[in-house]
C-alpha cells in the first residue's frame, strides 16, 4: 500500500492519506517539498517522517480514509 501526504504551507499543515482516498488526485502533481504538494511514500513509517520533517505545525489523518 502507498500512503500520501499532502504539505498545504499556505494553511500551515500536512495531511496523511491512503493510496485509494477520494481526496488523493489520480493525477498527483508533485511540487517543491518547500511550496507544498502531493508525496507518495511506500510505507507508513516513512510517511510519518516525513510529516514530522515537512515543516508545518498542523498534523492530521484524513477524516475520510482514517489511515
Amino acid at each position: 500500500m502507498v500512503y500520501w501526504i499532502h504539505i498545504a504551507r499556505s494553511i500551515d499543515r500536512v495531511t496523511l492519506h491512503k493510496e485509494k482516498c477520494a481526496e488523493v488526485p489520480s493525477n498527483a502533481i508533485r511540487t517543491d517539498f518547500w511550496e507544498g504538494g502531493w508525496f507518495d511514500y511506500p510505507t507508513k513509517e516513512r510517511a510519518l517522517a516525513a510529516m514530522e520533517q515537512a515543516g508545518t505545525t498542523y498534523q492530521k489523518n484524513c477524516p475520510l480514509c482514517k489511515p
